[in-house]
């Protein structure tokens, strides 16, 4: 798999961070601004934002009791991956490379793989808010390929 390095302009995003504070994967849908750092766009990954920057795809308030990794998970510690609202299965498939590679690059537990909901509570990404998909659909798929 191939993630090309597409990377938007400085302004969007935060300052320079240590890698290794990251702890976190956090999947979202497209937002109107660049605010994750990779997306899956026509069924390939685009890296728009380094790694090793700030974005600020999880900033933001708690909008309800789903938010429970708020304050926990943060732009700080956490690295983003945007998906569309209606992805194909070979998007799915997709993301679930792009997870397992950051997965593996930075030691991210299972566990701490969730979603924009996850964090603030915004019904994002909305396919997924059902938690038995998220896991069917992305979560298992990374436990097969372990």
């Amino acid at each position: 798999m191939v993630i090309e390095k597409k990377f938007t302009e400085p302004k969007n995003y935060g300052d320079k961070r240590n890698k290794d504070d990251i702890e976190y994967i956090v999947v979202q849908e497209f937002s109107d601004k660049p605010t994750a750092h990779y997306h899956i766009v026509g069924e390939k990954a685009v890296q728009l934002i380094p790694d090793d920057y700030i974005s600020n795809a999880v900033n933001g308030g708690r909008y309800c009791h789903l938010g429970i990794y708020h304050g926990i998970c943060t732009k700080f510690n956490s690295i983003s991956i945007c998906i569309s609202e209606n992805p194909t299965d070979d998007d799915l498939k997709l993301l679930s490379h792009v997870i397992m590679t950051l997965k593996r690059r930075y030691k991210v537990d299972l566990t701490k793989i969730i979603r924009q909901a996850d964090v603030t509570g915004e019904p994002n990404p909305k396919i997924f808010l059902d938690s038995s998909k998220w896991h069917d659909r992305v979560i298992q798929k990374i436990i097969d390929m372990e």
